[in-house]
């Protein structure tokens, strides 16, 4: 059966089968050193599949540095080295990865992160593989296994932006602003710390989105969602979006992914403590729907309605799967 046949997370779990450990479902890999977890995970980008025709390499360089950065965010961790391997043609001019290293830099620097090392192979385009290093004390890690029913279900700032650049992008609305939408995220490093420190329990990013993610979370631990449609903190370009799109608002905010917000839970008798918390801070928190024992549904502003759409997957050729 062809991978396209299959989808991103169904390779994962085939390739699983004769993998050691199958219980680490997070966002980093953990190796216990007792008084602090060390943190571990890599991504990687090509040029064919995650750089938009036009993409300067300053902002590709800073778009690979963060969405690795986002892995260690995903568990409250904090950053400490970086590793860069490189596939490029010959044909590249020297001055594209000296752009694409000073983007990578830029993100980085932000986080008192260093280049510790890589490697540099001759290929036929360009892929750049990352390998991000952190680590936390264990009271602040957050793992996906802490989600249980009777939880509030909580995101940072506002859900669609990608998205929107996405449409943009390809509807030929105004690129520029595409691009910079798609690929100009931040990891929520410095945010993730606090919340999690404030009494979050479950935690991950939402590289793949809010449908992918809690369709992801429901099959591996068994845990339903009610999303609160009507609560949904869309971006300000999403509404231009669907306008001049054949997607609904809420598709563009909950499937496409791409926006590296925090998704996390909070126990339902902390939230108003919680809350107080984030004001202190000044995070911009939403809560977005809660954990039951159930299947997942959302609330369309008149009646719970099933949520059989699973958002965004790698090697499936419909971005949407519904």
């Amino acid at each position: 059966m062809k991978l396209k046949d299959l989808g991103e997370r169904k390779i994962i779990e085939i390739l699983e089968d004769s993998s050691e450990n199958l219980d680490n479902r997070d966002d980093c890999a953990i190796i216990d050193f007792g008084n602090y977890y060390a943190l571990l995970s890599t991504d990687l980008i090509t040029r064919e599949t995650h750089l938009p025709e036009g993409t300067e390499p300053f902002l590709a360089g800073k778009f690979f540095a963060a969405i690795n950065l986002s892995d260690i965010a995903a568990m409250a961790g904090i950053p400490s080295g970086f590793l860069i391997s490189l596939s490029v043609s010959p044909e590249y001019d020297i001055s594209y990865l000296k752009e694409f290293y000073r983007g990578v830099r830029h993100e980085l620097d932000k986080f008192n992160v260093s280049i510790i090392g890589g490697d540099t192979k001759e290929g036929s385009d360009f892929t750049a593989a990352g390998t991000i290093i952190g680590k936390q004390v264990p009271e602040l890690i957050r793992r996906r296994s802490e989600i249980k029913p009777g939880q509030f279900l909580m995101v940072t700032n506002s859900l669609g932006s990608s998205a929107a650049g996405y449409i943009y992008y390809m509807y030929g609305i105004n690129r520029e602003l595409g691009i910079s939408k798609m690929l100009d995220v931040e990891p929520r490093i410095n945010e993730a710390i606090k919340i999690s420190a404030s009494g979050a329990k479950f935690m991950m990013d939402l590289s793949d989105g809010v449908y992918a993610s809690i369709h992801q979370i429901s099959t591996d631990f068994g845990v339903g969602f009610k999303l609160y449609g009507d609560k949904i903190p869309f971006d300000r370009d999403v509404e231009k979006a669907a306008s001049i799109s054949n997607f609904s608002v809420s598709d563009i905010a909950l499937s496409f992914g791409g926006d590296y917000e925090l998704m996390f839970t909070v126990e339902k008798n902390s939230l108003e403590e919680f809350m107080a918390a984030m004001s202190h801070e000044n995070i911009e928190v939403h809560c977005i729907g809660e954990t039951y024992n159930g299947d997942n549904v959302i609330y369309d502003g008149r009646a719970w309605v099933p949520v059989i759409n699973k958002g965004y997957e790698h090697f499936n050729s419909m971005p949407l799967n519904k």
